[in-house]
C-alpha cells in the first residue's frame, strides 16, 4: 500500500521523539548525578509529553495527507493509524496508554505518579522510538511494509 506523507515533515517529528528520548535517557549519565529527584522527573515528564506530541503531530500529518477522516482526538488519530495499516494492534494500545500518559502530564499533573514516570524512563524509552520508527517503515514502500 503506498501513503502520501512529506517525508521531511515525517522525519522531523522522529527526530523530535528521539531527541526527547535521548534527553530522558542522558539523566542517568554520571555527570548529571547532581540533578534534584525533583528536576530529573520533571525533565522526564516534560520530554515524554514533547515525544507524545511530536508521534501525535506525525500521526496528524499522514491522515490529513492522505486525507482520511478528522480524529476525535488522540486516540482515535492513533486508531486511523491502525485502520490504515501503520501501527500494529499491540502498538494501538501502547500509543493508546501514551495519549493517556500525555493528557494526565498536560491537565492534571498534581495526580502524575512520579514512579509511573520513572518507570516509563527506566523500561519504556525503547517503546516510544521504536512505534514512531515502525509508522516511519510502513510508510516506505522499500521497507516491505
Amino acid at each position: 500500500m503506498t501513503f502520501a506523507y512529506d517525508e521531511d515533515v515525517v522525519l522531523a517529528k522522529v527526530s523530535n521523539v528521539r531527541r526527547c528520548v535521548a534527553a530522558i535517557r542522558s539523566l542517568s549519565e554520571p555527570g548529571n548525578a547532581a540533578l534534584t529527584e525533583w528536576i530529573r522527573d520533571d525533565v522526564t515528564v516534560l520530554n515524554l509529553q514533547r515525544a507524545i506530541e511530536s508521534f501525535l503531530d506525525l500521526a496528524a500529518h499522514v491522515i490529513s495527507a492522505n486525507g482520511w477522516e478528522v480524529p476525535r482526538d488522540g486516540r482515535h488519530a492513533f486508531a486511523l493509524l491502525e485502520q490504515h495499516g501503520l501501527l500494529e494492534r499491540e502498538g494501538l494500545a501502547l500509543a493508546r496508554a501514551m495519549v493517556g500518559f500525555r493528557n494526565v502530564a498536560v491537565h492534571d499533573y498534581a495526580a502524575l505518579d512520579l514512579e509511573v514516570v520513572r518507570g516509563i524512563a527506566r523500561d519504556r524509552l525503547g517503546d516510544l522510538e521504536g512505534l514512531a520508527l515502525a509508522v516511519v517503515n510502513r510508510l516506505r514502500p522499500s521497507s516491505g511494509g
